[in-house]
């Protein structure tokens, strides 16, 4: 059986990316413990396949760059609306 054509638009796909990253920036500033962990690794697989649409990838292991600059060299090159993304370059609230 053939999987099915998909085809999404240029502004679905900047309108998820977008909300993803806030929605990680929200939890890397607010959460903590065990959740922390789940909803961070859930948001970056949700990021990951996203992104993966868009012909990105993040790669450490490749070119040593962290996942928080990764995620600002999409909001730059895809001009996103993601305001707060500096904020994740700041020390973590205890």
């Amino acid at each position: 059986m053939e999987v099915t054509t998909i085809q999404i638009s240029t502004s679905n796909i900047r309108e998820v990316i977008t909300t993803l990253i806030n929605d990680y920036i929200r939890i890397e500033k607010n959460e903590t413990g065990l959740a922390y962990q789940q909803q961070s690794n859930f948001k970056m697989g949700q990021i990951n396949i996203i992104t993966k649409l868009m012909d990105e990838e993040w790669d450490f292991k490749g070119t040593g760059q962290c996942y928080f600059d990764f995620l600002k060299y999409l909001v730059e090159k895809y001009e996103l609306s993601v305001w707060r993304i500096n904020d994740l370059f700041e020390q973590k609230e205890k």
